[in-house]
């Protein structure tokens, strides 16, 4: 029987050649593939609130430029520029 290796990515692993074959053995696998699905799904939900605040941070920045040239605007009429 050959000895299962090692792998390095998180969630996976490899099956030893006697279990491949089994019922057990594609259980096993199946519910891996499964997790890795639910794991997917969680960073694209992730990566959609980031790409929510981005957007929300870029609006953020463009109303903070209007809010300054408008009180530079206010402040050069006060001077009397």
């Amino acid at each position: 029987m050959m000895e299962p290796t090692n792998n390095k990515l998180a969630g996976i692993s490899q099956t030893s050649v006697g279990l491949r074959g089994s019922e057990e053995g594609r259980r096993t696998v199946h519910r891996r593939l499964v997790g890795l699905t639910i794991t997917v799904g969680k960073i694209d939900r992730v990566l959609a609130d980031v790409q929510t605040q981005i957007n929300l941070l870029r609006q953020n920045t463009i109303n903070l430029r209007l809010v300054r040239e408008q009180l530079a605007g206010m402040e050069a009429k006060w001077r009397g520029e």
